[in-house]
């Protein structure tokens, strides 16, 4: 029974010491250091200079590694080239060469699996989802690995 009697009165002032009951000075152990102590989850974000429209800058792809340059770079000449897009409402945009060799622009969704795979949907498009796995983004290149 004194065992029993110990323990109880041990949680108590652990208890105490945790909450800073009356008269005792807050533990380090408080539940507001500990709330500060605790690491926070980071939201996972794409890097800012994804946000534009890329065009397939093939003659830089390295193995399964494809390279994209922003629109005003200064391709060689081609008779078209893929581009992908974007957007930060989530829109995926898919630029195909099309017969005129324009761009036939298709629109798909994207959402962020961790920092660098992002799921690539095309719900209402006979176009097979994806995985993009993105290498490195800056303003002048973005490189990915598609993972199907």
């Amino acid at each position: 029974m004194t065992s029993l009697l110990i323990g109880l009165v041990s949680l108590l002032i652990l208890w105490l010491m945790i909450t800073g009951g009356p008269g005792m000075a807050k533990s380090p152990l408080s539940p507001n250091l500990l709330a500060s102590t605790v690491p926070q989850a980071t939201p996972m974000t794409l890097p800012n200079p994804i946000f534009q429209q890329w065009l397939h800058s093939r003659e830089e792809d390295e193995g399964d590694v494809r390279v994209y340059r922003p629109m005003d770079y200064p391709f060689p000449p081609a008779r078209g080239r893929e581009g992908l897009e974007f957007r930060q409402d989530g829109t995926f945009v898919l630029y195909q060469i099309a017969p005129t060799d324009g761009n036939l622009a298709v629109e798909g969704r994207w959402q962020l699996e961790n920092n660098n795979r992002v799921q690539v949907q095309f719900p209402q498009n006979p176009i097979n989802n994806c995985t993009l796995m993105i290498l490195e983004c800056n303003d002048q290149i973005l490189k990915v690995q598609i993972i199907p």
